[in-house]
């Protein structure tokens, strides 16, 4: 099989960056990889490095402090769950009264 040129690979990087940001778990990415371009396992974890990279570079270049990120992140899904916690309680109060 011919080597892939350097728009070839990029696009795939691309390709598997936008499967990641969509939730797409590492495996799922690379068993796509292999069936689409049929390419060995080691060149498609090398492919998904890149995409990580990409990821990590296009974050860095935000400016933003991930350890603010992570915070901010924790701290909301805590509020969610409480929320959450709150809904189910009043479910289950209705549920009773019925």
């Amino acid at each position: 099989m011919a080597r892939a040129t350097a728009l070839e690979t990029a696009e795939r990087v691309d390709h598997l960056q936008i499967m990641i940001l969509e939730g797409e778990p590492n495996t799922s990415c690379l068993a796509f990889a292999r069936k689409e371009w049929g390419i060995s396992r080691a060149r498609g974890y090398e492919l998904l490095k890149r995409a990580w990279t990409q990821i990590k570079a296009d974050v860095d270049e935000t400016g933003i402090d991930r350890q603010e990120l992570l915070a901010w992140s924790i701290q909301t899904l805590m509020a969610a769950a409480g929320q959450a916690k709150q809904h189910v309680a009043v479910i289950a109060g209705i549920k009773k009264l019925d």
